[in-house]
């Protein structure tokens, strides 16, 4: 099979959190076209777990859908070593700690329109330490549940973002959950 061709590449728009470039681009078949694509810095997403093999989430409202859902601990990589991002966001958000660390690699955020990684990790034995930053992450409780909770809770509906549902399933295929 043939691959892409990228003919020119301009940057459309942009501001602090992405870009957005238009390629002039040759499709596989061989003929001329044009792509959108966003640019974004990896993200990463805690997967927190206790010694009791419960798994934290965060309550968060957010803007785009109007919506307040529980998620897993995440957010931008900030350009920082994916691990040390992923320790500085669960403790950002939750004020949980972990010294048990497991990388589960990466998922493709949206292939459609984005190149963009998703760096998934977890956390271990985590601890409780009590800095963590909520009310400036819009983050309106946290909660512990069971593995089985979890999968009732995302049938159900009450857990539909799409990187937490990865993550979990990427654990879940790893790890004894």
């Amino acid at each position: 099979m043939k691959n892409w061709i990228t003919k020119s590449s301009k940057i459309v728009y942009k501001n602090q959190r992405f870009s957005i470039r238009e390629d002039q681009i040759v499709r596989p078949d061989g003929t001329d076209g044009v792509y959108h694509v966003m640019d974004r810095p990896s993200v990463v997403v805690v997967v927190p777990i206790t010694k009791n093999g419960e798994i934290y989430f965060i309550q968060i409202n957010r803007y785009t859908t109007k919506e307040t859902r529980w998620e897993l601990p995440a957010g931008s990589s900030d350009k920082q070593n994916e691990l040390l991002a992923s320790k500085r966001e669960l403790e950002e958000e939750t004020g949980l700690t972990s010294d048990n660390w497991v990388s589960l690699g990466t998922i493709e955020v949206a292939p459609g329109m984005t190149g963009q990684l998703e760096y998934v990790f977890v956390a271990r034995d985590v601890e409780l330490t009590n800095k963590n930053k909520q009310d400036e992450e819009n983050i309106s409780n946290m909660q512990k549940f069971s593995y089985k909770k979890v999968l009732e809770m995302i049938k159900k509906g009450e857990i539909a973002n799409g990187p937490t549902i990865s993550a979990i399933m990427k654990a879940s295929l790893v790890l004894s959950l």
